[in-house]
């Protein structure tokens, strides 16, 4: 088979367990790839890659509603065998890393990982994991596109209901 292949091409040991990692796209595309628990995430995104024609700097991966690192093994999520990840395509521009944090730490999906995660914990109970990872990465593109319309003005009155939440001696004729 193509893993074997891959395995062989690899040269690693034949007594040494591998496992079968089905991945599968927000797009309907999916692989499988047969890698060793002790392989990193970058590694399968290289394979994904191959086999997709997805660039591995457009991959995240997510295993149970969890975004993986590159510089982690599949060992340190208990990825096991015949495992199934979900593969979200990042749209070139984004800087989004592979743990969900922005490069430039300015992302909102950085800031508020912890709610992005538990946002999509709750989506996976009522959608497919590759309904529920397109739901989650459009939510958190219409919320950053939300935060970057916001005008310097709406940014103070945002701020000022937020130290002033009663509306005592605060102008608020301008919020109508």
């Amino acid at each position: 088979t193509i893993e074997e292949d891959e395995c062989r091409r690899r040269r690693w040991p034949t007594d040494k367990r591998t496992i079968l990692v089905a991945i599968s796209d927000n797009k309907g595309k999916e692989c499988s790839v047969q890698v060793t628990e002790d392989e990193k995430v970058s590694t399968v995104k290289e394979l994904v890659s191959e086999r997709l024609n997805i660039p591995a700097n457009q991959q995240r991966l997510l295993y149970k509603g969890k975004a993986l690192a590159d510089e982690h093994r599949l060992s340190d999520y208990s990825i096991g065998p015949e495992a199934k990840l979900n593969l979200v395509i990042r749209p070139v521009g984004d800087r989004t890393g592979a743990s969900g944090t922005a490069a430039s730490g300015s992302s909102s999906s950085g800031s508020h990982g912890g709610v992005w995660h538990m946002v999509f914990t709750i989506l996976a109970r009522h959608f497919s994991p590759a309904d529920a990872a397109k739901v989650h990465e459009q939510l958190i593109k219409d919320y950053e596109r939300s935060l970057r319309q916001l005008s310097l003005d709406d940014i103070e009155r945002l701020a000022g209901r937020l130290l002033h939440p009663d509306g005592e001696s605060m102008d608020t004729s301008y919020m109508d």
